[in-house]
């Protein structure tokens, strides 16, 4: 009898802990469900859960096909689209709700070889990383950040040299599997603490 009463409160304890771990699970942003041409388009707002500005996405494969060898092609990791900052400007990631872990992404330079890109990560006004990272032309490099509990990221991509692509110019960057999670809400880890001193209640009072 003893056995049974304790198995109920551990199931719910697991239930709890069960879904404060899954509401953290990663999210890899690939970009190939968003309808896309050689040109590109923008990514619209609430894509993923996530406001995007200045960022476009565009079918690598097509582009490779109209212009030619480039980073579109180079950097494309999962077929066949890959994202990328509209005509080199600054762009940004950003979370109106949640706030997010911005974990690892891929990065490779559309036009340029040794591309510098400097990806920023804020929680409201404050600045609370800032890496630079240099990408090839002709591979995607995965780049790990492990930015915490950031709410707005900013990519500014400069320098490099002509990687000899024909067909275009400019510093633009490619991105693609784009890998983040959101930061449960607090609520969901109090279920979780509340179930586990709930069960060490129990225990005490059956050993009484």
């Amino acid at each position: 009898m003893k056995l049974k009463l304790l198995l109920q409160p551990l199931a719910v304890l697991s239930l709890l802990v069960f879904s404060a771990f899954s509401a953290r699970s990663q999210t890899v942003i690939t970009f190939d469900d968003i309808p896309s041409g050689p040109n590109g388009a923008l990514i619209t707002n609430a894509y993923q859960g996530l406001d995007w500005t200045d960022f476009g996405v565009g079918n690598a494969i097509l582009q490779t096909n109209l212009n030619g060898v480039n980073g579109y092609g180079y950097g494309m990791v999962s077929p066949s689209n890959v994202a990328f900052n509209a005509f080199g400007n600054p762009a940004e990631i950003g979370s109106p709700g949640t706030n997010f872990n911005f974990l690892s992404t891929y990065l490779t330079g559309a036009w340029n070889s040794n591309l510098n890109v400097e990806v920023q990560g804020f929680s409201g006004a404050t600045m609370l990383y800032d890496t630079t990272v240099v990408a090839s032309a002709t591979s995607p490099t995965l780049f790990t950040f492990d930015y915490l509990n950031v709410n707005r990221l900013t990519f500014i991509s400069s320098g490099g040299q002509s990687a000899g692509f024909g067909g275009g110019s400019g510093e633009e960057f490619v991105m693609d599997n784009f890998t983040f999670e959101f930061i449960p809400e607090p609520s969901t880890f109090l279920l979780a603490a509340l179930g586990g001193v709930s069960l060490v209640a129990f225990l005490r009072r059956q050993r009484a």
